[in-house]
């Protein structure tokens, strides 16, 4: 019998450090508690008792000091989540969303979350859950930036019509501008017919994510800035989030006869430089994320060794090749994302 969304929970998308727990994250449900040493389960976490069952999205975003911010879609409004750096509860509070649109991710700058909302609207609740959902182009797309210090403090900004999954940090510039970059698509295409192909062991050839950069300005207006490439899994240094920056870390080289990345890549917004590596057609990329500021982690599975293999960069020069590899005796499910954890 399914009595919450909880009875579902996969806590299969990412994985993140809270304290002396790590929290599998899965978007519709609550975090779930692992021993970070022997990774043994420990349960689904209530963070407060009118909270359970609450959904904690998957892709939080942790300050430097390491309090953590999250939110839990819900239609119409959204759960804002605070953590202390030691992974307990400070404040949960919800928020009127501009339109009840479906939220993978959201960012944040050293004082505001940024909330992006994609016209793809929650209706009545069917199985699966993306034909609950409704493309409304029509509606255009909201950014609503919240101040992290006093959340009725909010304004809306107005962008075209896009569908995404990934966004990275944000940053505020002494002016007020709020920038941030994402890998948009210009409708859900990937996420109705690609998306769920891939989990089914299908490639369904669809528009390419293309990265953007997006200049929230003080007089309300909001620009788009294209990269020129395309892009998924935008990452940028943990030291480094919610703080200024120019360069985004991201897999690429997306082909029109394959569903996996080939490549992994640095884009500079400042030098308009793109710093990459292919691993070519035979290895599928999976997300790769900064160690720190100076390396990047990730891993591959190479079709021709049928095993899966883990990389080291040096970010500086990434198209010099990994500095070093492990190949492991098996290959490994393709994941859905990566952290770095520091012991």
């Amino acid at each position: 019998m399914v009595g919450s969304s909880d009875d579902t929970n996969a806590a299969n998308t990412h994985v993140i450090k809270a304290g002396n727990r790590l929290l599998a994250l899965w978007e519709a449900g609550s975090a779930t508690a692992l021993d970070p040493a022997s990774l043994e389960t420990q349960g689904q976490v209530t963070f407060r008792d009118d909270l359970k069952h609450m959904p904690f999205l998957a892709h939080p975003r942790i300050e430097p000091d390491g309090r953590i911010w999250n939110i839990g879609s819900g239609g119409a409004a959204v759960c804002v989540w605070r953590l202390s750096k030691d992974g307990a509860f400070e404040a949960g509070e919800a928020v009127k969303l501009p339109m009840a649109s479906y939220i993978h991710d959201f960012t944040a700058t050293a004082r505001h979350l940024v909330i992006l909302c994609q016209p793809w609207i929650a209706g009545a609740m069917k199985l699966p859950f993306s034909k609950s959902l409704t493309w409304q182009p029509e509606l255009g797309s909201k950014v609503l930036v919240l101040d992290k210090d006093d959340l009725s403090k909010a304004s809306v900004f107005d962008l075209p019509p896009l569908s995404f999954f990934h966004l990275g940090d944000a940053w505020e510039e002494k002016d007020g501008t709020i920038r941030f970059d994402g890998c948009f698509h210009k409708d859900v295409t990937f996420a109705v017919e690609g998306a769920p192909g891939l989990v089914e062991g299908r490639y369904v050839h669809v528009e390419r994510p293309e990265l953007n950069l997006v200049a929230l300005h003080p007089d309300g207006r909001a620009t788009l800035t294209p990269a020129g490439i395309t892009a998924e899994f935008p990452r940028s240094a943990p030291e480094l989030a919610g703080l200024p920056r120019s360069a985004t870390v991201h897999v690429g080289g997306y082909g029109s006869n394959r569903p996996f990345a080939r490549s992994v890549g640095s884009w500079d917004w400042v030098r308009g430089r793109h710093d990459s590596f292919d691993f070519g057609t035979r290895h599928l990329v999976e997300e790769f994320v900064p160690a720190g500021q100076h390396h990047l982690i990730g891993t591959t599975l190479n079709l021709d060794a049928k095993a899966t293999e883990l990389h080291l960069f040096d970010a500086r020069r990434i198209a010099d090749g990994p500095v070093a590899s492990w190949r492991s005796d098996v290959a490994l499910p393709l994941s859905f994302h990566g952290s770095w954890v520091a012991a």
